[in-house]
């Protein structure tokens, strides 16, 4: 093959490389919830509250999943070692509570949901604290 031939072949094989990569679509952020649920405990029941984190759009909801008169309390935070927030939900079952916040797409986010009654927090009902992140991509 001529000189001027494989310059054209080279020149062609990068044109159409560039035109594949200008056409994949950037890497979205993951549309992922995160979820955290209450503990048994004496009188109440596994999964009687919930703590979710949406990643699209940063949203935190603490939900009351059962009729047992406690409300849910739900714990959020930014890091490992970040300041922890609360979200409280004493609507009754089938209720959530909603916080819309504006996080870093790099961070990653722990919660943690618990029962609170007569504003008590059942320690006992106390999920661990569950790993996400915000971009919704680990």
């Amino acid at each position: 093959m001529s000189i001027l031939g494989r310059r054209l072949l080279t020149t062609a094989g990068a044109g159409a490389a560039a035109i594949v990569l200008a056409a994949t679509p950037a890497l979205a952020d993951a549309d992922t919830s995160y979820y955290a649920d209450t503990r048994s405990s004496g009188n109440y029941l596994y999964q009687a509250g919930t703590m979710r984190f949406d990643s699209a759009g940063d949203h935190f909801y603490a939900c009351d999943n059962w009729s047992d008169g406690a409300g849910v309390i739900g714990y959020w935070k930014v890091g490992s070692g970040g300041t922890v927030h609360s979200l409280y939900n004493g609507g009754g079952i089938g209720t959530c509570a909603h916080s819309n916040q504006d996080l870093a797409e790099s961070a990653t986010i722990y919660i943690k949901a618990c029962l609170r009654d007569d504003g008590d927090v059942k320690e006992g009902t106390c999920s661990d604290w569950e790993k996400g992140y915000a971009d919704g991509i680990p």
